[in-house]
């Protein structure tokens, strides 16, 4: 089935929307905002504490760690041997640079596959540094081979001092999943963050986000799950519905180290 899926999804053409798609969603590595509140997560801490511990470690646009940028090279060995990443039609990323190093090192860069930054898969917003992006101009210098162009806004204007809402987060993920369903391609792979996918997802998730068990526990650090993307029109009875079924088991595969 998983197989069939792949063939059917990658050989339609563009603008053909399918009964559904096949969708990659990948934390990014490790980065230096990560060791000291994940070490406490695993053991169980409470989410203040984990905010806490982040804030030791807070920088701007923070990073990959070198264990981060080994945990993308790793993943980019090991996941083609269960998911065809030579399939994907389309990268998505946020504008955070960890999301974009981790993008470009497990999917290199190539003609055939644009690669597109989206604002709204950035991490939960304000109050800490490392979720400010750069300047749309700088992004540019630095990476000419992703599209920016959805970035509305040179500076970044929408980093506060104050953190958004878990429910304002959720939001935002819940119409970048609907962006993911607009778009032409049916194969398409999302780099992104911890936080962003919890709140979406299912910790607590959005009320119009229905993902299975194996997609709402906490992403680690590089960790890739498949799923099948499926999104029931608007009603007069509410907005869309957004699914999410995953197409292997649960598994952790860059665990160590997040």
């Amino acid at each position: 089935f998983f197989s069939c899926l792949f063939r059917q999804h990658s050989s339609r053409k563009y603008g053909m929307r399918p009964p559904s798609k096949v969708v990659y969603l990948l934390r990014h590595g490790q980065a230096v905002h990560n060791p000291r509140a994940e070490a406490l997560r695993h053991k169980g801490c409470s989410y203040q504490e984990f905010l806490d511990a982040m804030r030791q470690d807070d920088c701007f646009d923070a990073p990959l760690t070198p264990l981060g940028v080994q945990q993308a090279k790793d993943a980019a060995l090991q996941i083609p041997a269960v998911w065809p990443l030579d399939k994907v039609q389309l990268v998505a990323a946020s504008p955070l640079s960890r999301a974009l190093d981790t993008a470009d090192l497990l999917l290199p860069p190539s003609p055939s596959c644009p690669r597109v930054c989206v604002e709204g898969w950035r991490e939960i917003n304000g109050d800490m540094v490392n979720a400010k992006r750069r300047s749309r101009s700088e992004l540019q210098r630095l990476y000419p081979h992703w599209d920016f162009s959805g970035l509305e806004t040179d500076e970044d204007v929408l980093w506060t001092p104050t953190m958004e809402s878990q429910e304002a987060c959720a939001e935002r993920g819940y119409k970048s999943l609907l962006w993911l369903w607009e778009r032409p391609e049916n194969v398409i792979a999302c780099v992104c963050h911890g936080g962003i996918l919890a709140m979406t997802l299912g910790q607590p998730g959005h009320a119009c986000v229905r993902a299975d068990e194996g997609m709402r526990q906490r992403f680690n650090n590089c960790e890739l799950r498949a799923c099948e993307l499926v999104v029931e029109s608007a009603t007069e009875a509410g907005p869309p519905i957004v699914t999410l079924k995953q197409l292997l088991p649960y598994t952790s595969p860059c665990a160590s180290g997040s």
